[in-house]
């Protein structure tokens, strides 16, 4: 498989499977580098078809609810999605109270800065309010205008695109499983819109698990 490597302490067979469109998937490498790990990643989203279903019937076969990030350890232990708890414990890296400060944000494109604007201003209308994170946010939005340059319409940027807009209306953003995801965990998959209570600092946004059921071959 083609993976890059990022070097740092070895601490064993560190491996990501990413989407470069996918926000937790770019926080997650910018942990494990601020910690010093060496891991290898590959972004899903721009390797050929050929490694690209490859890698998805390797994944399946250790986990069939997988998604992204998702980290694996030594080959023998897979976390999905950003838990950093989980993550240290498993990497055995310190705990610590307060995270690793964020890079300088990136300039904001002025396309970036509209949509951003539009989408807050509708969906706050309708109860979805965008993460309080405005910086990660943003991250999120550039991605969708990236998604809708390479696919023609806003596939999720935190889940794998077949680039066939009826095979993936499900995950066209706002997905389907926006509402129920944002009513039990607070905030949808990749965290782009979260509720009110999470807005005002009432509940914390909690890890979403993938409800969208795999393909059939």
């Amino acid at each position: 498989m083609g993976f890059s490597l990022v070097r740092g302490r070895d601490l064993g067979d560190v491996r990501l499977f990413t989407l470069s469109t996918c926000a937790w998937c770019d926080v997650l490498k910018r942990f494990l580098s601020g910690q010093g790990v060496q891991y290898r990643y590959m972004d899903l989203d721009l390797v050929d078809d050929r490694e690209q279903e490859e890698t998805v019937q390797y994944l399946d076969s250790i986990y069939e609810k997988w998604g992204f990030p998702a980290l694996l350890f030594d080959e023998r232990v897979l976390v999905c999605g950003y838990k950093e708890s989980e993550i240290r414990e498993v990497l055995g890296l310190p705990e610590q109270k307060e995270a690793e400060g964020e890079a300088a944000g990136e300039p904001v494109e002025e396309e970036v800065e509209k949509i951003y604007r539009n989408v807050k201003k509708v969906n706050e209308k309708e109860g979805y309010y965008l993460n309080p994170d405005v910086t990660f946010a943003k991250r999120l939005v550039r991605s969708l205008l990236v998604n809708q340059r390479r696919y023609g319409y806003w596939a999720c940027p935190c889940r794998l695109a077949s680039g066939n807009r009826e095979e993936d209306r499900d995950i066209v953003c706002p997905c389907v499983y926006r509402e129920p995801d944002v009513r039990e965990f607070g905030a949808c998959y990749c965290a782009l819109f979260v509720s009110e209570k999470v807005v005002r600092g009432e509940m914390a946004a909690e890890v979403v698990p993938e409800r969208r059921k795999k393909k059939q071959e």
